[in-house]
């Protein structure tokens, strides 16, 4: 439902700016092909963590609607804040493995689904979620959150805004998880 949902959105023709949301430090971000690495793997594993590591029913039914919460939210602003990242695009001969990697990355990531990063909300609201479950397990995938948060920028897939609006999104799915729980 998820994918579904972030590539429709994505592949709409919608009147999108490049500038909207872009500032210098973002321009001053290098843009490293090799952090991709970080930037896909890391979200599917972070959900395969999630998924096996947290052992209580309760809190992994209050993870799953705050996946679905933060999910509707995104594509919400992925609908009415029309902002677009600027890509540096990556055309064959590849130098490597890494930069064939990300030009796979920006073939099947639609530029326009930024506002917020779905990648960083997604990644740290499970991170924090599973540490309430299992600590060590967590500790990990709040690691692997934060180093793809950061690939985000590098990979040049989201401006500073989006991650910051991600992690905004994360505490408030961690929330309304938690809530009333002791």
């Amino acid at each position: 439902v998820q994918s579904g949902l972030y590539f429709g959105i994505g592949h709409w023709h919608l009147a999108r700016s490049t500038e909207l949301l872009r500032t210098r430090l973002d321009d001053a971000i290098p843009f490293l092909p090799w952090t991709s690495w970080c930037y896909l793997p890391f979200y599917a594993a972070t959900f395969v963590m999630a998924i096996a590591g947290i052992r209580h029913r309760v809190l992994f039914d209050r993870t799953v609607r705050s996946v679905l919460l933060v999910m509707l939210v995104g594509a919400l602003c992925h609908t009415l804040i029309g902002a677009e990242y600027p890509r540096p695009v990556l055309h064959p001969p590849f130098s490597g493995p890494s930069q064939a990697f990300m030009a796979w990355v920006q073939s099947v990531d639609p530029p326009g689904n930024v506002f917020p990063s779905l990648h960083v909300a997604h990644t740290t609201m499970l991170a924090l979620l599973l540490m309430r479950d299992r600590p060590g397990l967590g500790r990990v995938a709040l690691l692997m959150a934060t180093l793809l948060a950061l690939s985000t920028l590098t990979t040049k897939q989201h401006f500073l805004a989006d991650v910051v609006s991600g992690y905004v999104l994360a505490f408030i799915g961690v929330a309304w998880a938690l809530r009333g729980l002791p």
